[in-house]
């Protein structure tokens, strides 16, 4: 499998499989609705809805809003069959959260609405009841993310429908973007709703939206697609805020077409797998915030703009990427048989967690000392030039992911013994320690290398090794 990690035929045919697994998931809705599909938790207009939007031949392609849409049905089918548990639990008498309860808490917890639901639990309210009055929302969302993002018909509502924007596609209170082609809506006045928008009506042969704003409807323009960053094959989509600046935001496309550039040169095979995954950057301007991705949202990232020089941007378009690789798996096969115990160290977060926190780092990381590795070897050719300060940076970071990715390899061994990682987990797993055995006989050279340019830096690495040595002598593995 390893020598599979970096070929584009095989990062085809992952996604194959995802596309496989999301038509299949839309056949099984089309045949329950042809059975019937019926149930007391839901509203019954919304599934007289459902049925129609279900059977819409848009969703005969494939595309990643689509796959985000029905990312939003499996949470509602989720939480029905929670309630209708629940339902057999009437009558059960505990002061305590029910085992289905603390299920039900914990999907609202970490949703979009995790605010609204937490508002609602400190009026005194019971988990199922807040739940009860949530149901609404995500119903609604299911259906205006369908009319904004996929249907391109023209509709109108007599009651005003309500959209929660999504960050992740680049929406901002100045501006939306919708559709799979990114066509952007400036909103010209931000609705006291918001992040919630009241739409009245959406005409895309007439590229017009109307919202309301302030009881009144406010008639917005669908503009064209943004023009993107052509690498090859790829059209990669840079989706701002419109209140970062169109100079900011086009000092950061030159700055990502050149990192990316900086990436074919030093490593091809980093580039290519960057092109299989990756198609749509949102920049982050935010102090706090770092960059991020969605598993139900493949090839988005979120790419933090706030003080990052061009290694840091490379590290962090790859880091992303490798997300998104992961996740390609994770959408269409079982890794993981994930528990929520704290067994294992991460060397990252210098803190215990679970299965699906480690595997996820050291999947992702890996991908930050392969970058590091490659652009070493390209300062010494002299493919890139570097100065002094960035020749330590590269070195000091292959040296640190090295390290910390090989004190977690044991881990993986026992994961899987205790059958919390499975053979496809641990196959591909293995898959990037094959690789990262490759560079061990490297290892020594870069660290003297480093000694000799900053000796600081490489007491550092000295003091990683001790730290990593005592983690694994405290946290013993049962």
């Amino acid at each position: 499998m390893n020598d599979q990690l970096f070929s584009k035929d095989f990062h085809k045919k992952l996604h194959k499989n995802v596309e496989k697994s999301f038509h299949d998931f839309i056949d099984d809705l089309r045949l329950d609705f042809q059975r019937g599909f019926n149930t007391d938790v839901v509203d019954a207009d919304f599934l007289d809805q459902l049925n129609d939007i279900v059977h819409d031949e848009n969703f005969d392609k494939f595309s990643p809003l689509k796959f985000y849409w029905l990312n939003l049905i499996d949470n509602l089918i989720y939480v029905i069959q929670l309630h209708e548990e629940l339902l057999l639990e009437e009558g059960v008498d505990t002061d305590e959260l029910t085992d289905l309860e603390n299920e039900l808490f914990n999907f609202w917890n970490d949703s979009e609405l995790a605010e609204s639901f937490l508002n609602f639990l400190k009026d005194g309210s019971p988990v199922v009841e807040v739940s009860n009055n949530l149901i609404p929302l995500l119903e609604n969302q299911i259906v205006s993310f369908y009319v904004m993002h996929i249907s391109l018909y023209r509709q109108e509502f007599t009651d005003a429908l309500m959209y929660q924007v999504v960050p992740e596609l680049g929406d901002s209170e100045k501006k939306i973007y919708i559709t799979d082609a990114h066509l952007p809506v400036n909103l010209k006045k931000t609705p006291e709703t918001y992040p919630s928008l009241p739409l009245r009506s959406i005409t895309p042969e007439n590229s017009k939206l109307v919202i309301e704003v302030s009881d009144k409807p406010l008639e917005l323009n669908i503009e064209k697609s943004p023009t993107p960053i052509i690498l090859e094959d790829l059209a990669l989509f840079v989706l701002p805020h419109c209140d970062l600046g169109e100079k900011k935001i086009s000092e950061f496309k030159r700055d990502i077409t050149k990192a990316l550039s900086n990436i074919k040169k030093a490593s091809p095979h980093l580039y290519d797998t960057f092109k299989s995954f990756t198609h749509t950057i949102v920049p982050v301007n935010e102090k706090d915030i770092v960059s991020y991705s969605m598993q139900s949202l493949p090839g988005y990232s979120c790419i933090n703009m706030f003080d990052r020089d061009q290694i840091d941007l490379m590290d962090d378009l790859l880091h992303e990427n490798g997300h998104h690789y992961l996740n390609t798996y994770l959408n269409h096969l079982d890794l993981i048989n994930e528990d929520d115990d704290k067994v294992y160290f991460s060397p990252w977060r210098k803190a215990l967690r679970p299965i699906r926190g480690i595997y996820h780092a050291t999947f992702t990381f890996f991908w930050a000392m392969e970058l590091f590795a490659c652009l070493n070897v390209a300062s010494e050719k002299k493919t890139l030039t570097f100065t002094k300060e960035e020749k330590v940076k590269i070195k000091s970071r292959f040296l640190e992911e090295f390290y910390m990715l090989e004190y977690c390899k044991p881990d993986f061994t026992h994961a899987y013994k205790n059958k919390r990682v499975n053979k496809d987990g641990l196959n591909l797993i293995n898959s990037i320690y094959v690789r990262i055995e490759s560079y061990k006989k490297n290892v020594s050279i870069v660290f003297n290398e480093l000694e000799k340019i900053d000796i600081n830096a490489s007491q550092k690495i000295t003091k990683l090794r001790a730290d990593l040595s005592s983690a694994r002598n405290h946290y013993k593995l049962i």
